[in-house]
């Protein structure tokens, strides 16, 4: 009997930078409440630090959230994942009286490959709140790193990073 797995593979190569994409289950927007956002980036950062990751990016929205970030071990990541999922899922449920419940559906990783791929998925990390239809540009999104870039590095720079590596989404037609 073939078993068919629905979790998506994951390879783990240590000191790599990797590309993660938590969805909550059934795209629910459970982290619709600003608190919730919050509490997810205030845990991610905690986790960060005591795990000793490097965050280059992230942004998180009202059903999913995305992460740019560097494993030295990349064996933890299954580890960091669940202590960020089980903490914000354990939190949500105790705010909303409703225990037990599965906040999240799973993740996906995927490690970077090149300077290219990087910066792409940087700027795609940043312009998902615009995307997505939550705000007209990202600055205009507080649960990103966006603006710290903006504050930090300057407009001139988060220009030229999206004019040297843009998003391009294809659409195929059925």
């Amino acid at each position: 009997m073939n078993t068919v797995s629905h979790h998506p593979p994951h390879l783990f190569i240590d000191h790599k930078w990797y590309f993660i994409t938590a969805h909550i289950k059934g795209s629910e927007p459970v982290l619709k409440p600003n608190k919730f956002k919050v509490f997810l980036e205030s845990k991610t950062k905690e986790l960060a630090l005591s795990f000793k990751l490097t965050i280059w990016a992230y942004v998180i929205l009202d059903n999913h959230y995305h992460l740019l970030l560097k494993f030295d071990q990349a064996k933890l990541i299954p580890v960091f994942i669940n202590r960020l999922h089980g903490a914000t899922s354990h939190y949500i449920n105790k705010t909303e009286q409703r225990p037990g419940r599965t906040i999240w559906h799973n993740y996906w990783d995927r490690i970077i490959r090149n300077e290219t791929d990087f910066w792409t998925k940087f700027n795609y990390i940043h312009y998902n709140p615009v995307k997505h239809g939550y705000v007209s540009s990202p600055e205009e999104w507080s649960y990103s790193t966006y603006n710290q870039y903006l504050s930090t590095q300057g407009a001139e720079w988060i220009s030229d990073c999206w004019e040297s590596y843009p998003v391009i989404e294809f659409e195929f037609e059925n």
